[in-house]
């Protein structure tokens, strides 16, 4: 848990920081009330500690503001002014506690745990996952009833992945939970923790890889086996006709073998089974299956000849096949790869009567609604829900709402943003991202409809994902795994036919298997590659291997990511969306470099504008200088004339 101390007395202050961190809490400290008010909207907090008499704002006037922006987080002051008078003030002012200094470290611990308690008393107060136990009021770790002697960062490091079971976290992310604004380490540190944490659990009973790395992405606590799921359980009961089938045929193939009664390319005909049933079986919970599987098509791989013993070798292997898959199922428990509650409305005000009216509304449809005052608190609750609309009808300041935007293109589909101010002056590159709708009525049914045909439009333009796997069990697999995340799925089992599907489907993103009988998804991806029209198109392999030369030759020929089988749903969740964030920071670079260009070209047209008019005005001028030279000769010419005339008439006089 995360704690921020206000606090101008550096003494006191370090005092409570060593207290706390003492008993595994993660401390941010702020010397002034302005300092603090700051931090409070910016970070979330599970508890504020604040003294009453601060430079720049009291904890008075923090405390009603704090409350006035709708943020419930407990908050207990810590003052000299002690007289009932005072404790009143703050009492009313919307603090939780009030202890008066000098103060007891032990009542203060014990305040703190009782307002902890309150403000999660909805919540289940002991965090569970297998084994390992947490408990947050007395700040213990157990693993099987053995407690683990954790660190404080350790403490907060599981506590942080308990709370957020069905979250990936990347390194970047733990430092922002976990360490003060100001004294973030590297991302070694994160390392380092997991690493001594993981030993610890290891020795304590757990599983080496009880904190799992997912590659590429971050750290989880690993999937439990659990009982089925509806999900997986539609799709095993759809393919496990087939699964028998193929072990069937497997069987046959291992007999025929034992008779020397075998067709020319038995071994291939095999190898193709084994190799999709090592790729779907561990998907459905049967990981000893898959495995054996696996040896199967390794041992059906050899160039050369079974040997007699190699043959009673296969035999024994698919047997064991077929007696393993007669074992009850154990499905991997695939709700941690569901998303967490979907949000109709995300409303963030603080106008009373339009959250009633906007609620009222909601409710009328049977939509969800959020209710919170800043985007500061929206944006740490936005990334634990699937969010269909947000609808911004709290002041905010531009750079506030540019962060909200770019947060918000990066999940899938882009979640539409509704604003009752018009802010003309945000950068049009971030806005044009995603749906920003600006509204002038504040009539409520009018918002209503907005957010409605917002939902609508970005819900019709979402990520269309192409699957292309020869094996029907794991296109029906992903087929559930990502439709509930707002992905919009079209599967393919023959290859050959891509070239047609492409220009009427148009997908965001390909997903495609390495191995396929009909064509090899390598020679796929390059032909891809190599296509004008669609060699910018992400693509994702999915593969039974983990080899690293062929991970290297993955990403040689342009992949942009793998994931191995048999298929984890939240890791390939959190690669397909970390993709499309990074598609998208593409096209913001893409956009902004677009601007410039468009800028220095303009730029560039007007100086050869200004070059082409001081070139005009010189010729202008040049011209004007002529003429006048050619006036005063003009002038001469006619005086010279006028002189000769008088002249003729002077002659014309003498001869006279």
């Amino acid at each position: 848990m995360k704690i921020l101390v206000v606090e101008d007395d550096p003494t006191i202050s370090s005092l409570i920081e060593t207290i706390l961190e003492t008993h595994n809490y993660a401390v941010d400290l702020a010397i002034d009330g302005q300092a603090g008010l700051d931090l409070s909207d910016a970070y979330e907090y599970d508890m504020i500690l604040m003294d009453v008499s601060l430079p720049k704002k009291d904890g008075i006037s923090i405390c009603q503001e704090i409350r006035a922006r709708g943020n419930a987080v407990p908050i207990l002051l810590l003052t000299g002014l002690n007289s009932p008078a005072d404790r009143t003030r703050g009492l009313d002012a919307g603090a939780d506690d009030y202890l008066g200094k000098p103060f007891d470290p032990d009542e203060l611990m014990a305040r703190i745990r009782a307002l902890l308690r309150r403000s999660t008393a909805v919540s289940t107060p002991i965090l569970t996952w297998d084994n390992l136990q947490l408990d947050p009021v007395s700040a213990t770790v157990t693993f099987a009833d053995r407690v683990v002697p954790v660190t404080p960062k350790e403490y907060a490091l599981l506590e942080l992945l308990l709370r957020n079971s069905k979250r990936v976290f990347s390194c970047n992310a733990i430092l922002d939970h976990l360490w003060s604004y100001d004294g973030t380490p590297g991302e070694e540190a994160i390392r380092t923790h997991i690493k001594g944490l993981r030993q610890k659990l290891k020795k304590a009973g757990a599983a080496a890889d009880f904190i799992e790395t997912v590659y590429g992405i971050g750290y989880r606590l690993k999937p439990v086996i659990s009982p089925t799921t509806v999900l997986l359980t539609d799709a095993w009961e759809k393919f496990k006709g087939q699964v028998y089938e193929q072990v069937a045929v497997l069987e046959q193939l291992a007999m025929r073998f034992v008779s020397q009664d075998l067709q020319s390319n038995w071994q291939a005909i095999g190898q193709n089974i084994a190799h999709s049933l090592a790729g779907s079986l561990g998907t459905f919970g049967f990981s000893l299956s898959s495995e054996l599987a696996r040896q199967i098509e390794k041992l059906l791989s050899e160039n050369q000849d079974l040997t007699p013993e190699q043959g009673q070798w296969l035999f024994s292997l698919v047997t064991a096949l077929r007696e393993e898959l007669n074992q009850p199922i154990a499905l991997n428990d695939l709700h941690s790869s569901e998303p967490d509650q979907t949000i109709d409305i995300f409303l963030i005000s603080t106008d009373l009567e339009l959250n009633t009216a906007i609620q009222s509304m909601a409710s009328d449809r049977a939509w969800s609604i959020q209710i919170v005052p800043s985007i500061a608190i929206a944006k740490g609750q936005l990334q634990n829900h699937r969010t269909r609309s947000i609808l911004l009808a709290a002041v905010a300041e531009p750079e506030e709402i540019l962060r909200l935007l770019v947060d918000v293109n990066k999940q899938v589909p882009p979640v539409p943003v509704i604003a009752l101010t018009n802010f003309d002056h945000l950068d049009q590159t971030v806005t044009q991202l995603g749906t920003y709708i600006v509204i002038d009525s504040t009539n409520a049914a009018d918002i209503m409809e907005a957010i409605a045909g917002a939902i609508e439009a970005a819900e019709s333009s979402q990520t269309h994902v192409l699957v292309i796997d020869d094996d029907l069990k794991i296109l029906a697999v992903l087929q559930a795994l990502l439709t509930p995340w707002g992905f919009r799925v079209t599967t393919l089992s023959d290859p050959r036919a891509i070239w047609e599907l492409l220009p009427v489907a148009k997908p965001d993103l390909l997903i495609l298997d390495i191995e396929m009988p009909i064509m090899n998804g390598l020679d796929l991806c390059q032909a891809i590659r190599n296509h004008p029209d669609w060699s910018a198109l992400p693509i994702i392999f999915l593969t039974a291997y983990s080899e690293a030369s062929l991970i290297q030759q993955v990403f040689a020929i342009g992949a942009n990511d793998f994931v191995n089988k048999p298929i984890v749903g939240p890791e390939i969740i959190s690669r397909i969306g970390n993709l499309m964030e990074r598609q998208q920071v593409q096209r913001l670079k893409a956009a902004e470099r677009h601007r410039l260009d468009d800028h220095q070209a303009k730029s560039l047209v007007q100086d050869q504008i200004q070059v082409a008019l001081a070139a005009i005005d010189h010729a202008l001028q040049s011209l004007q200088e002529h003429q006048a030279q050619d006036q005063a000769s003009l002038q001469m010419l006619q005086q010279a004339g006028e002189q000769v005339d008088r002249l003729q008439k002077l002659f014309l006089k003498l001869d006279v």
